[in-house]
């Protein structure tokens, strides 16, 4: 390991873009260790098969996470899903969860992948959407799922059908995962990042077992419910990345300033609009 390397603890599931995360933070200097934060069990799968064959009682789909595609194709036995859902207004949160879409459901493209978080695809879809808002949209989703989303969209006249289809808990072998990397890399460790505010809590809970305080290190929310949970904890958030991508990353821990800039010009428009 490179003496300017500055390690980097991410509180992430394990995916098919961990190697992606590894080659572009190693580039610009950084050592990503990776730590499974969480752990997750499908559910309702009977059920959500029975609403994917009935495409032409939804207006479309939307997938809030890769766990909600994996749920999808899971509950199909990994056959193809009913070609009516091609023809309707599909959409998911970040990059990720739309390429999974597209290679594990016979490439069911979905809409407003850009936006990466709830808030955002909410804000999307109203603003988007061209199609009857009578029939309902069919939304997967966890145990765990937030009810921004579904609060936006209701509020916008928009029929709704949420189907829990998974769990999520926290990783068994967190605090094993966890010890081995401050154990590894001790001083070295400068940040420490987190994907979800299930992440965080799951984290949370491990350090708070052990008496210790996050505020050692350097805290990186990626999105703005992640930053919000953190605070929620009485944390104090270095920087955020707008979006799920190591891009993003990247940009935020070589220019956290940008970051808190941003935050800063966000809270005085809501103040603004919560004063008019």
């Amino acid at each position: 390991m490179s003496s300017r390397q500055r390690t980097v603890i991410i509180f992430k599931s394990g995916s098919e873009t961990d190697d992606v995360y590894t080659e572009t933070l190693e580039k610009h200097d950084f050592q990503p260790v990776f730590v499974p934060t969480l752990s997750f069990g499908f559910k309702n799968l009977p059920e959500l098969r029975q609403k994917l064959q009935t495409p032409d009682k939804y207006a479309g789909i939307i997938f809030t996470s890769p766990r909600c595609v994996e749920a999808v194709a899971e509950s199909l036995n990994l056959g193809q899903l009913p070609g009516g859902w091609k023809l309707l207004h599909n959409y998911a949160v970040g990059e990720v969860t739309h390429n999974l879409a597209l290679s594990s459901l016979d490439q069911l493209f979905t809409h407003g992948k850009q936006t990466g978080n709830a808030r955002a695809l909410g804000d999307y879809i109203v603003e988007t959407f061209d199609g009857s808002r009578d029939l309902p949209l069919l939304i997967p989703c966890g145990n765990l799922a937030t009810d921004t989303l579904l609060s936006k969209l209701a509020e916008n006249g928009f029929a709704l059908d949420a189907c829990e289809v998974y769990n999520t808990l926290c990783h068994p072998e967190l605090a094993e995962n966890v010890e081995r990397a401050i154990a590894t890399y001790g001083d070295s460790i400068e940040f420490l990042a987190f994907f979800s505010p299930s992440g965080v809590n799951c984290a949370q809970e491990y350090f708070r077992s052990r008496n210790l305080s996050m505020d050692k290190w350097k805290l990186v929310a990626i999105g703005p419910s992640t930053r919000r949970a953190l605070e929620s904890q009485g944390l104090k958030v270095y920087c955020t990345a707008e979006r799920p991508t190591v891009e993003h990353l990247v940009k935020v821990l070589l220019n956290p300033q940008d970051s808190r800039e941003r935050l800063l010009k966000e809270r005085e428009r809501l103040a603004m609009e919560n004063n008019n």
